[in-house]
């Protein structure tokens, strides 16, 4: 699905800005090299998985070994009891983690899905210890594992060279396939709750993106691939791309991309927030990137900088949110603070709007005139104004203050001409954009 961005890229990030606070960079949580994965349990404890030897162990002739065990940490950076995690035994068999971290991610129940060379480990997020453990059928770097809320995982090869996206069931067996002989570069997958879209990072493939497939009857039927997500037009002829190095859920079913330095000239580079239910509209972003220029010359990213995303995870501590992200070139995993992120919830209580809404137009398309209805909560300064493809005001429609209900508003465009336009309704600050189609 490529979508048009022109103004519009900046439209939304100007009109999204106004409803919800920007995320703020805090501290650099952890030092350390090439961090590849990050997750948040139940019990509040920050796992982080590193692509590098992080530590060593003593043989019995009292050699030492380079190992890359897990890290479990509070949220005051301190760790927990069991952490570092070095070894997991599974059916009576003890592995040590030397095998670099390619992801982590959290099953239906919680625990922790460790991705490395070849193997996959469930991991219990209460004890540290080792679950369920999955070989995939060729040696080499899987991607970070997905889980649907039915239990089953679904995990794939970076560079499958034609091996299968492979769905498992709650025991860790082979169950059935997304795609049978995958042959695209990738290291992150998601998957929605009910298991009929999955999702693909796609990078270094020719047509990069999130690919996207879906299945009527999720695990049990054939999935075709119906999209590829994350391509926007800024001009007639050119297309702005993400090439997605990591994909991730956020607290309320928003999907954070993460693209980093090393893409073509004028594609994307940091951390984008899009929304499923605006049809996959960028509606956030955090902090910016530092450059191939800054990387090459070994400056650190300081403040609110990275190089390669890969990977964010979500807490909420008090009234605040915040944010943990792997820098993979930048060495380092960075916490941002939000004390009001973007929701995309509406929140409903005994069939009334609990803060307000707005309704697609009808009719959509239009020829001359339209009908925008909204429904406001409670008693509030309410506007709402109409913007072209440039992000010019157009119309104001309403601007006065208004008791709770529900509203329509006619839109005349018989003196405008055809195209695309953005209606924006603002009550007390905060906002919600759709657009509309006026056809001559």
């Amino acid at each position: 699905m490529k979508k048009k961005l022109l103004a519009v890229f900046v439209l939304m990030l100007i009109f999204s800005s106004a409803s919800f606070a920007q995320w703020n960079f805090v501290k650099n949580f952890v030092i350390g090299p090439k961090p590849h994965g990050v997750v948040v349990d139940k019990d509040n404890h920050i796992w982080i998985g590193f692509y590098a030897y992080t530590d060593t162990i003593f043989t019995a002739a009292n050699d030492t070994i380079p190992i890359a065990p897990i890290y479990v940490y509070n949220f005051d950076g301190t760790q927990t009891s069991f952490s570092p995690v070095r070894f997991l035994t599974v059916d009576g068999v003890t592995d040590t983690i030397a095998t670099y971290c390619r992801g982590l991610s959290l099953d239906n129940n919680g625990n922790v899905l460790f991705s490395g060379n070849q193997v996959l480990y469930r991991i219990n997020y209460k004890t540290g210890e080792g679950m369920n453990k999955y070989m995939y059928p060729k040696s080499g770097s899987l991607t970070n594992a997905a889980s649907d809320e039915n239990g089953y995982v679904y995990i794939t090869k970076v560079v499958p060279g034609g091996y299968p996206l492979v769905i498992l069931d709650q025991d860790f067996q082979p169950y059935s396939y997304v795609v049978d002989s995958l042959k695209t570069i990738q290291r992150s997958l998601l998957v929605s709750p009910d298991g009929k879209n999955v999702y693909v990072g796609t990078i270094y493939s020719g047509v990069n993106g999130i690919r996207h497939y879906y299945s009527a009857d999720g695990p049990d039927g054939e999935y075709a691939l119906v999209d590829t997500l994350g391509s926007y037009m800024t001009s007639d002829t050119t297309w702005k791309v993400m090439w997605a190095q990591s994909l991730d859920w956020d607290p309320w079913g928003n999907m954070w991309v993460g693209t980093y330095w090393d893409v073509k000239p004028g594609d994307f580079t940091g951390w984008y927030q899009l929304d499923p239910k605006k049809n996959w509209a960028i509606v956030d972003s955090l902090g910016h990137n530092f450059g191939a220029d800054s990387l090459k010359a070994g400056a650190f990213p300081a403040g609110g900088t990275y190089y390669a995303p890969r990977h964010i995870a979500f807490y909420q501590d008090g009234s605040d949110w915040y944010a943990l992200t792997c820098d993979f070139d930048g060495g380092v995993v960075k916490l941002w603070k939000n004390s009001n992120p973007y929701t995309g919830v509406i929140e409903v209580k005994n069939g009334l709007v609990r803060n307000f809404d707005l309704k697609q137009n009808y009719p959509n398309p239009f020829n001359p005139t339209t009908t925008i209805a909204f429904s406001i909560e409670k008693r509030g300064l309410v506007n709402l104004k109409v913007y072209n493809i440039n992000g010019q005001l157009v119309s104001t429609l309403v601007n006065r203050p208004m008791t709770p209900g529900s509203y329509s508003v006619k839109f005349d465009g018989r003196n405008l001409a055809s195209g695309m336009y953005y209606y924006r309704l603002t009550v007390d600050g905060k906002l919600m954009t759709k657009k509309m189609t006026l056809l001559k």
